[in-house]
């Protein structure tokens, strides 16, 4: 009982990286709860409205397994309170992209993950590459000449990637205080893959609910 599989994704078809991949790893699961990476309205949108903003490997995959199989879908994420607007974030990241250090890693991370798929996604090899980048992005913020905005985008975007992961986590803690299951999976964008999983074991240790978790690929 309770068993969850976190399974690290990509939000866009990527070679391998691909609907119809994800599915025979949802299949292989054969889960009866999927957690979904949606906050409430954006879900609504998907599966209930009808109404397609864009089309997600992970949305693509999980309507397919739900034609064949019996199982309900949960969205567990939040809406941030939008302090930080999109352009802010993308003029952060299209700054590193100009470096060739960073430009390099992102492009040796899109290769493999092109070439291997999830497997690279759920491994080791790329929880480093995005501790690099994190580690390329901090070193490039100090040589900026606007180095005062950039921090402080860079604070409050990865401020907001904390808090999205720690509602995660309760939003599936209350759900599964409330209702049984056998096995679920989280399918979370593969970025948050390291970091969600240190709250989970930290989680773990302060809570009253028993929850088996393990990491697809491990």
């Amino acid at each position: 009982m309770y068993n969850i599989t976190l399974v690290g994704t990509h939000h866009s078809e990527l070679g391998k990286c691909n609907s119809d991949e994800l599915y025979k790893i949802i299949e292989s699961i054969r889960p009866d709860i999927i957690f979904e990476e949606l906050p409430q309205d954006l879900f609504d949108r998907f599966y209930k409205e009808n109404n397609i903003p864009f089309d997600t490997p992970e949305v693509k995959a999980v309507r397919r397994y739900m034609k064949d199989h019996t199982t309900s879908n949960i969205p567990v994420d939040i809406n941030v309170n939008g302090n930080l607007p999109t352009s802010e974030i993308n003029y952060l990241f299209n700054t590193f992209g100009k470096y060739h250090a960073y430009s390099k890693l992102e492009e040796e991370q899109k290769k493999l993950a092109f070439e291997e798929g999830y497997a690279f996604l759920n491994s080791k090899r790329n929880d480093e590459l995005i501790e690099e980048k994190k580690a390329a992005e901090m070193n490039l913020i100090e040589w900026q000449v606007n180095k005062n905005r950039l921090s402080r985008i860079y604070e409050l975007f990865y401020e907001e990637q904390h808090k999205r992961e720690y509602e995660i986590i309760k939003n599936i803690y209350n759900y599964s205080e409330k209702t049984a299951y056998n096995q679920a999976v989280l399918l979370i964008g593969s970025g948050h893959r390291k970091t969600i999983w240190e709250k989970i074991k930290k989680h773990e240790s302060e809570s009253h609910v028993k929850l088996n978790w393990a990491l697809y690929g491990s």
